[in-house]
């Protein structure tokens, strides 16, 4: 299957900026969609740099409440106001997360020209939003607050349109097709009955992205991502630093990438990177795939499909 995701990190520092990384956001594009996974200061400046524009920006999802994954939001939205690229925003959180970005939306100084909604996520897992073949859950994660959320984002499983075997039993392409794939059986140009059966391929599992933030490792984290074709984790410390990443409420390198081969996923990008590190990642890189070979850094503005 080809890809289904573009993923663009545009923040992967933890806490602070640096001079090469920003404070936490990540885009999510998917068909006509995309979506934003926390809103760190500087995000639609670093979505300006990644040349991904604003239009069909039209969810935010936060993981939780601490400022450097939602001080962005307030500009973004005053901006969205200005150039009114799309007509509709959802923000998604806990009720804690919705509470300070409402206070951050009070001041965009003119009326909004566009609808904005806030949904709540306040339950153990809970479905998002569901967008054609996509569906986007919420899994609870354990940082240093009564609520704090991983995602998972998961394409539903679909058959091929074998237009080999359709040109062969005489299928016309355009609405016959079309019907076919909706379930329907047709007549070919030859007068013969053909049932979508005839021209569908077998079933083939829909790609899955896990994206887990701040948190400390707890083993359930593995069950959340089982099978993800990317997971996106946290790795905030060195595991030298394990004591102090679960007194801070995180993971460190060592410990995402036992979730990952826990889970059986196919690669890991580390994210939330220290700056304590910022001239040692590479021991992060190293200390993660000693456990999960398929490992690699999340770079700002780097682009990834999956």
């Amino acid at each position: 299957m080809s890809a289904t995701f573009r993923i663009t990190f545009l923040g992967t520092s933890a806490a602070i900026p640096t001079p090469k990384r920003n404070v936490s956001s990540t885009l999510i594009a998917y068909q006509d969609l995309k979506w934003l996974i926390d809103c760190g200061e500087g995000t639609q400046r670093q979505l300006l740099y990644a040349n991904a524009g604003f239009k069909n920006l039209t969810r935010i999802v936060l993981s939780h409440e601490h400022l450097d994954h939602i001080l962005g939001i307030g500009g973004l939205l005053a901006t969205l106001n200005m150039l009114q690229p799309v007509n509709r925003v959802v923000v998604h959180g806990s009720p804690a997360v919705l509470d300070r970005v409402k206070q951050l939306t009070g001041f965009i100084g003119r009326g909004l020209q566009y609808d904005l909604q806030f949904e709540s996520i306040d339950a153990e897992e809970i479905d998002i939003f569901a967008h054609r073949q996509l569906t986007c859950q919420a899994f609870p994660t354990r940082h240093r607050l009564h609520a704090s959320y991983g995602f998972t984002f998961q394409e539903k499983s679909r058959r091929r349109f074998l237009s080999d075997v359709a040109d062969r039993l005489g299928v016309p392409a355009g609405p016959e097709r079309r019907r076919l794939l909706a379930g329907e059986s047709i007549r070919s140009t030859r007068g013969t009955l053909v049932h979508p059966d005839d021209v569908l391929g077998p079933e083939e599992a829909g790609k899955k992205l896990v994206y887990i933030s701040d948190t400390m490792y707890f083993p359930e984290l593995s069950t959340f991502a089982a099978g993800a074709d990317c997971l996106i984790a946290e790795a905030t410390f060195l595991d030298s630093e394990a004591e102090l990443a679960a007194e801070a409420g995180h993971m460190t390198a060592k410990q995402s990438a036992t979730v990952a081969r826990d889970a059986g996923v196919k690669c890991l990008y580390l994210n939330h990177l220290s700056q304590r590190y910022a001239h040692a990642e590479h021991l992060l890189l190293e200390e993660a795939r000693r456990v999960f070979p398929q490992t690699y850094l999340a770079y700002d503005l780097a682009t990834i499909d999956v």
